[in-house]
């Protein structure tokens, strides 16, 4: 059984440790890839601004929209949902739980004179940045949790 204690010692390793620890197997987040939607919202910048209208808190760390070195990944998040948790102790406590991200990945240089219904998947920029990265999964954090919205 976990104890707010165990929890609390994971968290000080790491907060995923910690989220891992009370969320297990669960769904940490999902990804909206904005270029494939098919409305005038697919633009990552004017997708941020929808989400945040509709009341929605975004991840500010590290700015509020995360572009990888070549400008070519940009990437948003919400702010996790949190919920009561109990640990084995009796003690309750609120928990980050889930968020989602949002993801615009622009074509290569090489396709940048593409029109856009001409423009596939292998067209545009793919993989992983690490530094991106490491600031959405900080919308699980207690600091962007208990944050203000702007």
């Amino acid at each position: 059984m976990l104890t707010l204690h165990t929890f609390h010692s994971g968290t000080r390793e790491s907060e995923y440790a910690g989220w891992t620890l009370v969320n297990g197997y669960a769904l940490n987040h999902a990804t909206v890839s904005t270029h494939r939607l098919e409305s005038d919202i697919r633009s990552i910048s004017k997708f941020n601004k929808f989400v945040e209208d509709n009341g929605f808190k975004l991840n500010t760390e590290g700015g509020i929209l995360k572009v990888s070195p070549d400008g070519l990944l940009q990437q948003s998040s919400t702010v996790a949902d949190s919920s009561l948790f109990t640990f084995a102790d009796g003690i309750t406590e609120s928990i980050p739980r889930s968020y989602i991200e949002f993801a615009e990945r622009l074509p290569l240089p090489q396709f940048r004179d593409l029109q856009y219904e001409e423009v596939k998947e292998h067209h545009r920029r793919d993989g992983f940045e690490v530094g991106n990265a490491d600031k959405i999964f900080e919308s699980t954090s207690k600091d962007q949790l208990t944050r203000r919205s702007a």
